[in-house]
Formats: structure tokens, C-alpha cells, sequence
């Protein structure tokens, strides 16, 4: 069978080197733009065909294995459609393997709008003392870099890959929260959330779990036995840092990051998951205190004169910044938008910190965004970070938060979020400095 890895990012790179080199298809890579000297060696020296422009390799090819981020409107996607070549992701591609090997693992898909890394992450934490465990998935460890003989695979999943899958199908899926993102990508919001929902319902069809938010109810037949929700009027709840079930387990959350609003449904979800896989009510409260917030996700950076600075640059949504901001009300805190907008209302969001930031700064594409809004008049516009951040820090009192929770994609100024975080946390390491 000739396999074409459509477009050669991490997760299909992976996929080449952990996997399909180890197999007798014919591979060949297609491309939108040119290759290292480092990868071509590699595909010379293990008889890999390539194409720096999508054509003719793609098109004769059996199967095609499609980067997450291709967009369906984009040329690889036409030729496929075209010739009717069957295709897949490589997270669909492993999870076949996977399952071939090792048909009693137990997998444990995450998705949501925001906070599938934090509860991904929380989730393997808790199980990986019990239980032989992987986790990874679209949070930067690709699925194909497991190992075949795991109890437990936690990963995370993005629309991207959903909606270029066709059989995954977890034992365990969670749906964390649903609100537009991905706008530019994606066709319609029902087909956004539509990726996100069918994960439920292909678990709970096949016997498997379903984990949902209890504000997504009427997205299901919420009297399926095998769907739980977690949140108000749901199976599982949070009541004054207590996680309270039907079952009338009680776990008590005693670590003060995932105290915080915005990780609460990610607590929720993980302690759901836990407890249906047996883990005991002590260790679950002991592995909860134990973690540690992802680095770029409401992070604590650290503290300058008394003012406080936190880096949410994963925030790369409104949905995503509205809750950071939220977790501030009792607090005085400057505001730092930034990025890429997605399509989306930021009505809402804007009026949120019209009430309740001391000041906002905005800087790069979403300056332009921001001006859309006439209500909105609480903000400062500078040219970068840097520029924000020094304004920020003359504008802060004793007590008071610097807050980077940007509410739009890093790509404006900065090649990912990442970059965009680490540059905010330099300027607070060299103010630091001066103490």
C-alpha cells in the first residue's frame, strides 16, 4: 500500500519515525513548502519519497495520513477528494495500532474549547502510580510515540484531529466545555462543536463512558446509562473546594492553583475519571494537591514590589481569557490582550473587564479587534510586549496583578504561544533582577 503523510508537522513526523518505516508500505511525504537537509537525508536514507508542492505523489497514493492543522479548503484536501482517496490522522492511525497489539488498553480521550492540557495532564497524574500509563495526544507528545504495551492512554484531542478521524473511538471520552474557537478553520460552529460531541457518542454507543459538562445537557439523551455529567445539577459537583458525587464520595481539593474558577471543570472531570477507574478517594486527593499547572496556563510567574505576574498565553481565545480574568473579581489587576482574533463576540468578554480591570493594554492584530467595540474604553494601546509590559508595571499598585491572558492566537508577533509566554516571563525575571 502507498501511505502519503500529508504535510510533515510533529505528529506525522512522529508517526514516519516510530512507526511506519517499521512497516512494508511504500511511504512518500507531500508538502506545502520545502524540507531541512536533515529530513531529506532521513527519507533518502530510509527510501522515503517526497514533494515539496502537493501533486503527484499525494494523488497516487492509497492512503492519506493528514496533518491535524491542514484546512479542509486547502489543495491536499481537493486532490483527495478528487481522486477519493480513504485518509485518517495520526492519532486514529496509532490508536489502530495500538489497539491491534494491545486490544485491552484502555484509552481516555479529552476535548473541550479550553483546558484539555490541564485536565489531560491532571488526569495521567492521578492514574500513572496505579496504572501503566501514557499521556499525550495534541498537547505536544503524539500518540505515536507510546509504547504498545500501556494499560492506560490519556490523550488529548483537537477538533483538527476529530474531524479528520473516522473510527477512533476511546473507552473513556470527555467533553470538558464548548464555545467558539477555530472559526477560521472550520465551516460553521455546529460542525466545531459536532467534532467535539460525536467523541461522546461513539463512546457511549460502544459500551464505553462519556464525561460531559452539565451545561452541554441538551446537546445529549442525558438518560443514556453510560453518561455522566460533572458540574450544577450534575453527577459530579463542586461545593466550598469539595468535589461531591452521587455516590456521596467527597473528595476535598486542597491545592490552591486548581482552586481557582478556571481550572474547576478540569478538576471535575479528572476526579469523574478517576473514580470510575477505581482510584481511591485518599489518593485522589493526595495526587491533586501533588500537581503542578501546566507552564503558559494562568502560570505564576512570580513577584515584583508586591505586584503579582501571572502568564496565560495558552489563552489563545476569549472563552479561554474570560475565565482567567474571572478568577481575578476580588482582585486588582492590569490586562494584557494581544494576538490573532478567532471570528468570535467578544461583547461579553470586553464588558467583563470595562467592569472589572483596573487598566487594559492591547498590542498587535487584536488592537484592531478591540476598536469594533465602542463600549469598550478602559484600555491603552502599545506597540509590543515590551512596550506593554513596562506600561503595565508603571501603571500597578502594591498588590496588584499583571495578568497575560492574551484571548487571541500567538502568530501575529510570535511563532506560537509558547514563544509569546516565554517573552513575558523574561520581562518579569529582568525586572526581577533589579531588586
Amino acid at each position: 500500500m502507498k501511505i502519503c503523510l500529508v504535510g510533515y508537522g510533529i505528529s506525522n513526523e512522529e508517526l514516519l519515525k516510530n512507526i511506519l518505516i517499521y512497516e512494508d508500505d511504500e511511504i512518500c511525504v507531500s508538502n506545502n513548502k520545502g524540507f531541512s537537509d536533515k529530513e531529506i537525508l532521513f527519507f533518502k536514507n530510509n527510501n522515503i519519497l517526497y514533494e515539496e508542492k502537493h501533486g503527484e505523489l499525494l494523488k497516487n497514493s492509497d492512503l492519506a495520513i493528514i496533518s491535524p492543522g491542514i484546512n479542509p479548503k486547502s489543495l491536499p484536501i481537493k486532490i483527495i477528494k478528487e481522486n477519493n482517496i480513504p485518509y485518517t490522522t495520526e492519532i486514529e492511525y496509532a490508536w489502530e495500532k495500538i489497539k491491534m497489539k494491545n486490544p485491552k488498553a484502555i484509552f481516555i480521550a479529552i476535548t473541550g474549547t479550553n483546558g484539555k492540557s490541564t485536565t489531560t495532564k491532571l488526569i495521567g497524574h492521578i492514574l500513572k502510580n496505579t496504572y501503566n500509563t501514557f499521556i499525550g495526544g495534541n498537547l505536544g507528545t503524539p500518540l505515536s510515540t507510546a509504547e504498545f504495551n500501556k494499560e492506560i492512554y490519556v490523550v488529548e484531542v483537537s477538533s483538527f484531529q476529530l474531524f479528520w478521524s473516522k473510527e477512533f473511538t476511546p473507552e473513556f471520552s470527555v467533553l470538558i466545555n464548548l464555545m467558539p474557537d477555530h472559526l477560521d478553520w472550520h465551516s460553521s460552529i455546529e460542525e466545531y462543536y459536532n467534532t467535539k460531541i460525536n467523541l461522546i457518542l461513539k463512546s457511549i454507543n460502544t459500551e464505553g463512558l462519556g464525561f460531559v459538562n452539565s451545561n452541554l445537557k441538551s446537546y445529549f439523551d442525558f438518560n443514556n446509562k453510560n453518561l455522566f455529567f460533572f458540574g450544577e445539577n450534575g453527577d459530579y459537583l463542586w461545593n466550598d473546594n469539595m468535589i461531591k458525587t452521587k455516590n456521596n464520595i467527597n473528595i476535598k481539593i486542597k491545592n490552591e492553583s486548581l482552586k481557582l474558577d478556571i481550572y474547576k471543570e478540569d478538576v471535575l472531570a479528572a476526579v469523574a475519571i478517576s473514580l470510575n477507574l477505581g482510584i481511591s478517594k485518599e489518593l485522589i486527593e493526595k495526587n491533586i494537591e501533588s500537581f503542578r499547572t501546566l507552564e503558559h496556563r494562568l502560570e505564576f510567574v512570580g513577584e515584583y514590589k508586591n505586584i503579582k505576574f501571572y502568564n496565560d498565553s495558552k489563552a489563545t481565545n476569549v472563552h479561554a481569557a474570560f475565565s482567567a480574568y474571572k478568577s481575578f473579581r476580588n482582585k486588582n489587576y492590569i490586562a494584557l490582550l494581544s494576538g490573532r482574533p478567532k471570528n468570535e463576540d467578544m461583547s461579553d468578554f470586553l464588558n467583563e473587564l470595562q467592569k472589572n480591570a483596573k487598566k487594559v493594554i492591547v498590542f498587535g492584530e487584536m488592537v484592531m479587534e478591540v476598536k469594533k467595540y465602542p463600549f469598550f474604553t478602559n484600555y491603552i494601546i502599545e506597540k509590543d510586549l515590551t512596550a506593554a509590559f513596562k506600561k503595565a508595571v508603571s501603571l500597578a499598585d502594591r498588590d496588584d496583578c499583571i495578568i497575560l491572558s492574551p484571548a487571541g492566537a500567538s502568530y501575529d508577533l510570535f511563532k506560537n504561544y509558547k514563544e509569546r509566554g516565554k517573552a513575558f516571563k523574561e520581562e518579569v525575571y529582568k525586572l526581577m533582577e533589579m531588586i
